[in-house]
């Protein structure tokens, strides 16, 4: 008997324990500020000369190779930077006037729409939860994209398949 009791305690006593524990962790995480995201940062140019020095090894370059492609890439580099910069500008000046067009379409609405256009707006998904912004179907990097351009395939996005009319027979004539 004296056994049971004190089972009995120790495990009320470990439950106890164990639901404090579990109030003061929920405490303590809703008073938590959420924790800012750390960035990675890659050294674009360490990366690159890996993959350089991978194709070279996979493709067994000579030294004279290696320094033509070398030359190449840096030049290519040369060349794509304003291109890059200009790409920024224009990307720059597309968000303004997406902000403008916001902006304009959000003074045509009456107060009521305004506070219903918040309301969807704050529930609408982010980019990152939309599915087609994941995976490899995104954009020109999907399996259709960049690659197979660069194989040199010619593409031909499949048609959906339309169900085919079967017509009702003819009434037959009593």
């Amino acid at each position: 008997m004296k056994h049971n009791l004190l089972t009995l305690a120790l495990a009320t006593t470990i439950i106890s324990a164990g639901a404090l524990t579990a109030n003061i962790t929920l405490a303590q995480e809703e008073n938590t500020p959420e924790l800012p995201k750390i960035e990675h940062k890659i050294d674009r140019a360490e990366m690159h000369k890996k993959m350089a020095e991978k194709i070279a090894k996979d493709l067994n370059l000579s030294e004279e190779q290696q320094q033509k492609a070398k030359e190449i890439r840096e030049n290519g580099k040369k060349e794509i930077e304003p291109l890059m910069k200009e790409m920024k500008d224009v990307r720059e000046k597309m968000d303004a006037k997406r902000r403008t067009n916001m902006q304009e379409f959000e003074n045509i609405l009456t107060p009521e729409q305004k506070a219903k256009f918040e309301e969807l707006k704050k529930n609408a998904p982010k980019p990152s939860d939309r599915s087609h912004f994941k995976g490899p179907h995104h954009g020109m990097h999907g399996p259709h994209g960049p690659k197979m351009m660069r194989e040199g395939r010619d593409f031909v996005m499949p048609q959906p398949k339309i169900p085919e009319v079967i017509e009702a027979p003819e009434t037959i004539a009593e």
